[in-house]
């Protein structure tokens, strides 16, 4: 069966915004380095939709944990050494992301020394005003700097 040309020109520009719609809403590629010291990504901002390659090149391993909130990175809530993440998304605390659940600590993974994390984060929209933080979550680590931030694409 032949299409006509008429038929043609509805079909194709159809094809190619599903193609575009596809495209935008792939997993932005997010590659970095966990350190001793710190974390540092590729990018500072991306969309709501990240994947995440992160390579720990320091010695010690890191408690992986991805949280939302609008605070300033360097001020966030500790307790025990620990950086205390919150369901209740009230003012002032660091929210866990919605993709994952493993309450009390929120951890995405351990990452051990030389190992490589890698997975998909993806979120229902674009949170107004809050920011992704990235942050090995172990006894000391968020006071010697082992945190990156992610905004987000508005």
């Amino acid at each position: 069966m032949k299409i006509g040309t008429a038929a043609m020109a509805r079909v194709l520009p159809v094809a190619v915004a599903t193609h575009m719609l596809v495209a935008a809403c792939a997993a932005s590629p997010i590659k970095g380095e966990i350190r001793d010291d710190g974390i540092t990504l590729a990018t500072d901002h991306a969309g709501s939709s990240v994947r995440f390659d992160l390579h720990n090149v320091g010695t010690t391993p890191c408690d992986l944990v991805v949280g939302l909130t609008s605070l300033p990175v360097a001020a966030l809530p500790v307790k025990d050494g620990h950086v205390v993440i919150d369901e209740s998304g009230a003012p002032g605390t660091v929210r866990p992301i919605t993709t994952y659940e493993s309450a009390p600590t929120f951890t995405l993974g351990r990452v051990e020394a030389g190992a490589v994390f890698q997975s998909e984060v993806a979120l229902e929209g674009t949170p107004k005003t809050e920011d992704r933080v990235i942050l090995c979550n172990g006894v000391g680590d968020y006071q010697h700097g082992r945190y990156a931030v992610l905004r987000f694409d508005r």
